[in-house]
């Protein structure tokens, strides 16, 4: 009477994050503990560069947080924050290495993130050399860094205002910024965290031309909207890309439903409440991010396919199939079938349970998802063969968790 599932894959998290003056409460233990519980058997995590540090330092950091710790199998997307020609000479060197997606920022100047567009293009053309693909937080800075001291100096500083200061037209503009640079350079994109219908139009349109255009969206993105930012806890809700209006919502579940959009993942961000916390009196001083690793396959199942908003079927190329392909891990990972990793999510889909910071396993100690009604529940979880969650019980040893070495095949990229 269960659902027999591949294992989920998630390719969009933030352990040990430093951002925004905190760091993230999900380590490589809790973290994948939180993701075990949540039916996630493999995930890839970000890991930015150092300024005037080499590229190979972001993975050298990643083996050793992960070192004793990993619970489940991990990768490593580095993230460029200093380009020079040292640096660009060593993206063939981590592709080599088994990191061939490599992200960058088009905002968070301030915080030293940002990448402006003529290094987009060079970071691009190498990655296209050497059979890598870029990812992208597509948001324009210009928009936002008008837009935060307005309201600031407005007296506009609640939770809402942060959505406000951030609108869909911005991460559009930023998204075909990108895709001219995939027309010039022949190069692929992903752009991460996909949050509006103009931008998802924009990829599909990308794609229909020919371009290796692909995106994803989040599950907060999918389950709240920008109301939430009106409450007096917004601050728990406060992400980038923001959350966005009831209709733009639901026009990105038909297109996770359609194919448009290729993958959901969970852009876990996990910082203690304390954290969120700073920016209570003022939205500009809240760490961006939602904890939501371990909520996403119980999540899409009780609101998509139990609300037939998505199939079943359609479930699994979204968490599991897709992930694997487009980042380098099937046919290892992401099917059930003889020679692969035996990565297995055992689902009943009769039992019913309210999601809560209780419920949940994850380090954070508040949880954006708290009452949700849920339908369906993960029992077991196995990885690699062996059951490593049994109910409510962890039967994982740490550490066991082992690096991914991921190698783009051309033929789920074209």
């Amino acid at each position: 009477g269960l659902f027999v599932l591949p294992g989920a894959i998630d390719t969009h998290v933030h352990f040990n994050d430093k951002f925004m003056g905190t760091v993230s409460v999900h380590d490589y233990y809790s973290g994948t503990l939180a993701a075990a519980y949540g039916g996630v058997t493999s995930i890839v995590d970000f890991s930015n560069q150092i300024p005037r540090n080499p590229l190979s330092r972001t993975l050298e950091i990643k083996f050793k947080e992960a070192e004793g710790k990993a619970m489940i199998d991990y990768g490593i997307h580095p993230v460029i924050t200093d380009v020079s020609s040292e640096i660009l000479d060593e993206i063939p060197v981590i592709i080599e290495q088994g990191a061939p997606t490599i992200k960058c920022y088009m905002t968070y100047r301030s915080e030293g993130l940002m990448v402006d567009i003529p290094d987009l293009k060079k970071i691009l053309e190498q990655l296209t050399d050497h059979g890598g693909m870029l990812l992208v937080h597509a948001e324009d800075n210009d928009t936002i860094e008008t837009n935060i001291p307005r309201f600031i100096s407005q007296g506009k500083t609640a939770a809402i205002y942060h959505a406000f200061s951030r609108p869909p037209q911005s991460e559009f503009k930023a998204i075909l910024k990108c895709i001219k640079l995939t027309e010039e350079t022949g190069g692929r994109l992903f752009i991460v965290h996909l949050s509006s219908d103009e931008g998802m139009e924009a990829v599909d349109s990308a794609q229909k031309k020919g371009h290796h255009v692909y995106a994803e969206t989040c599950t907060h993105y999918l389950i709240f909207s920008e109301e939430r930012l009106h409450q007096e806890d917004g601050i728990k809700w406060v992400c980038s890309p923001p959350l966005r209006n009831q209709t733009i919502q639901q026009n990105l579940w038909k297109g996770i439903s359609d194919g448009r959009i290729a993958m959901v993942t969970s852009d876990d961000a996990a910082y203690s409440w304390n954290a969120k916390l700073m920016g209570q009196s003022r939205f500009d001083r809240c760490p961006n991010g939602i904890p939501g690793v371990e909520p996403r396959l119980n999540i899409l199942y009780s609101e998509g396919v139990v609300k037939n908003r998505i199939t079943l079927s359609r479930l699994v190329e979204l968490v599991s199939a897709n992930p694997a392909k487009l980042f380098g891990l099937w046919p290892r990972k992401g099917r059930i079938a003889p020679g692969a990793d035996a990565d297995i999510v055992l689902l009943d889909p009769q039992k019913k349970w309210t999601m809560s910071q209780k419920s949940l396993h994850m380090a954070a100690d508040w949880s954006a998802y708290e009452g949700i009604e849920i339908a369906g529940k993960i029992e077991k979880v196995f990885s690699r063969g062996e059951l490593i969650i049994d109910g409510n019980k962890c039967l994982a040893r740490k550490g066991r968790g082992k690096y991914l070495h991921r190698r783009l095949n051309p033929e789920f990229i074209a």
